[in-house]
């Protein structure tokens, strides 16, 4: 499985992604996910800062969606669309599913993966999941991971 974003241009993310305060919008990235596994029936996508773990004392949760219906072998979603699946909490509690990048103390690296699944999962939306909490609880259930990074801040 591959996944590219045009949000993500020369290795940074554009503002408009990035929250408020940063001069964004909070709008959720372009994701472009190719070569989907033909057993991959669901996807989830989990964003994170693990660049957060200085200043918040965790990885910082920016985006979770849970029990998408994969029903193509490629999907793309545009900039500021939202995904049709289970909507999981941010650490900030956005309502709308996506927290845009906000770093607090200088430039930080985000991650964008989206898994591939077997079956629907059974999962609690109101916890946040980074990358490495959803391959533990769900790696048995993960047939493909695609992931993209980009930096954003001063």
């Amino acid at each position: 499985m591959r996944l590219a974003s045009s949000s993500i241009v020369a290795g940074r993310i554009q503002q408009v992604h990035a929250c408020r305060p940063k001069g964004g919008t909070d709008q959720t990235p372009h994701l472009d996910i190719q070569e989907i596994p033909s057993e991959g029936r669901y996807l989830a996508v989990v964003a994170d800062d693990p660049d957060a773990m200085k200043p918040a004392g965790k990885v910082w949760v920016h985006w979770n969606v849970f029990n998408v219906p994969a029903v193509d072998r490629r999907m793309e979603v545009a900039a500021g669309q939202s995904l049709s699946g289970e909507t999981g909490t941010t650490s900030g509690h956005a309502t709308g599913g996506y927290e845009g990048p906000c770093p607090p103390d200088g430039e930080h690296t985000y991650r964008i993966a989206v898994f591939a699944l077997q079956d629907r999962v059974k999962i609690d939306t109101r916890a946040e999941w980074t990358i490495e909490a959803f391959e533990t609880a769900y790696g048995r259930q993960i047939v493909a991971k695609a992931l993209v990074t980009g930096k954003f801040g001063p």
